[in-house]
């Protein structure tokens, strides 16, 4: 169970993150349509693809890392209890299979 302030403290940590989201999904978006193109026009997997490859790696890299650091904010919200519990949840959920 959340207190009033963590539960106003974890809402603020959502809707930021929310922003920080739209960006980087647009971001790995852009990356995406670049590498398309790339493989669009290329007549093999040469140097614009690569790069363009390299893009897509570094706006998913980007959109991990601050998932993590979310992550972490969330949870310097609880106490160490809670901690406990979302941490086994946060870990749970990287580990399941691809469906």
């Amino acid at each position: 169970n959340l207190s009033a302030a963590q539960n106003k403290e974890i809402d603020e940590e959502e809707r930021r993150f929310e922003r920080v989201r739209s960006r980087l999904e647009a971001g790995v978006h852009s990356a995406n349509v670049e590498l398309a193109k790339a493989i669009r026009t290329s007549k093999r997997d040469g140097p614009e693809v690569r790069i363009a490859i390299e893009h897509v790696h570094v706006a998913l890299g980007a959109y991990q890392r601050e998932t993590v650091s979310h992550i972490f904010r969330m949870r310097s919200v609880l106490s160490s209890e809670q901690a406990e519990v979302f941490d086994h949840s946060v870990a749970q959920t990287l580990m399941q299979a691809p469906q």
